[in-house]
């Protein structure tokens, strides 16, 4: 699909020569791991196979991360490259470096149609600085291996949220294109992001409630929602902001998560965009792992904790998601982990399937979606969790910014 089909102002594989060209791709092979170091879900890197089928005539080299710096999971890729190995149905090798003589000499002897995964990106101290692309593209790490390659290709959407050295660093220096997992997530959200038809009602849950309320302004500012449903770390934060008690072990989780700031926010927005923002009508406790339903002003009677929203709430959320255009699912509305407390993840989920267009994403609802088996009747599942709900709030995301200032770059003629 070309710049010219697609409407869009970056190129994509099929606009270049890819065939005995050397090519390095920016891929996110970041998984679960556990304490042995075995990968424990492959959706990430399954993800990337059509971009690496694609290049079967090119010379690849792969770059990832995997975890954070003090992270359990902060790992060598020797792992990623064995499973993408028996994924792909040929080679990956392996090289436990970045951009040592050793590194560099690996690339340059690879053959056409050879693939080459070099080690974990964030082992290299200038991967985990935000910068601008021009001072990313003066890292070392971009210094010592531009000049081995013809290409770059990012097809990471799920880290394109962050400006960092292998995402938008290469971009400065070599003619660079969105990989195909890059090209249908930007089409996918694109569709939910340009959607002007109404009802558009997002859920918005998860643990990570900061990135979540940033959302809720962004959209609500650009007139991008009907409704935003809480759920989640999130609804509590919302429930304190109108002065509902939510006994002193939420109260304690939410200062301990670093989210007290937030309460106000949360005031203005509900102030500002009166009606907009739903908040759960009633909860599930957790009471000695037994689920104990109770409406949100009786919460404060127990002191246990919040651990999903109840049939009530459920029932009324379920009906906004049948009746949208338009819904986006962004984070489990408790701890799906538990049995007893997946009700409403699992429900709003199914209900969520009956809009119109409906979009989902994060790394936990996505595996709630694959237990239910959901995953063909969802318009679009994004791999990108923090990427993708950035990106529908209407801002710009650096990895895809860099693409475009690089098309305009090398092809404006």
């Amino acid at each position: 699909m070309s710049q010219e089909t697609t409407g869009m102002n970056y190129l994509t594989m099929s606009d270049v020569v890819l065939d005995d060209k050397r090519v390095l791709v920016r891929v996110d092979f970041n998984s679960p791991m556990d304490d042995n170091g075995n990968i424990l879900d492959d959706k990430k890197i399954k993800s990337h196979l059509p971009t690496l089928q694609s290049l079967e005539h090119s010379k690849v080299v792969l770059l990832s991360h995997q975890g954070r710096p003090g992270d359990e999971d902060y790992t060598p890729l020797e792992a990623h490259a064995k499973l993408a190995t028996e994924l792909l149905g040929r080679e990956v090798t392996y090289e436990d470096d970045i951009f040592s003589s050793c590194a560099r000499n690996a690339i340059k002897s690879l053959d056409q149609g050879e693939v080459l995964l070099l080690e974990n990106t964030r082992f290299n101290a200038e991967e985990i600085m935000n910068r601008p692309p021009d001072k990313q593209a003066k890292s070392q790490m971009v210094k010592k291996l531009y000049p081995l390659f013809d290409l770059f290709i990012n097809d990471a959407f799920s880290v394109s949220h962050r400006s960092q050295c292998s995402v938008v660093g290469f971009t400065e220096v070599l003619p660079s294109v969105a990989g195909m997992l890059m090209d249908k997530e930007i089409t996918g959200l694109d569709k939910a992001l340009k959607c002007h038809e109404h009802p558009a009602i997002f859920v918005l849950g998860g643990a990570k409630a900061n990135d979540s309320i940033k959302a809720i302004s962004t959209i609500l500012k650009r007139d991008g929602a009907d409704k935003i449903l809480t759920t989640g770390v999130v609804a509590t934060i919302f429930m304190m902001a109108m002065n509902i008690d939510v006994s002193e072990v939420n109260r304690k989780f939410i200062e301990n998560k670093k989210y007290i700031d937030q309460i106000s926010i949360a005031s203005r927005l509900l102030k500002e965009y009166s009606g907009k923002i739903i908040v759960p009508q009633d909860v599930a406790l957790n009471n000695g792992g037994e689920r104990q339903e109770v409406e949100v002003d009786k919460i404060k009677k127990g002191n246990l904790p919040i651990a999903d929203i109840g049939r009530e709430t459920i029932e009324n959320y379920s009906k906004y998601l049948k009746e949208a255009k338009l819904c986006v699912f962004h984070g489990p509305t408790g701890i799906f982990e538990l049995d007893k407390f997946r009700l409403g993840t699992d429900e709003l989920l199914k209900a969520a399937t009956q809009a119109s267009y409906s979009v989902a994403g994060g790394g936990h609802t996505l595996d709630a979606i694959d237990q239910l088996g959901l995953g063909s009747k969802f318009s679009h599942i994004s791999m990108g969790g923090g990427a993708s709900i950035t990106y529908l709030s209407g801002e710009p995301l650096p990895g895809i910014t860099a693409l475009k200032n690089n098309t305009f770059r090398y092809h404006k003629g």
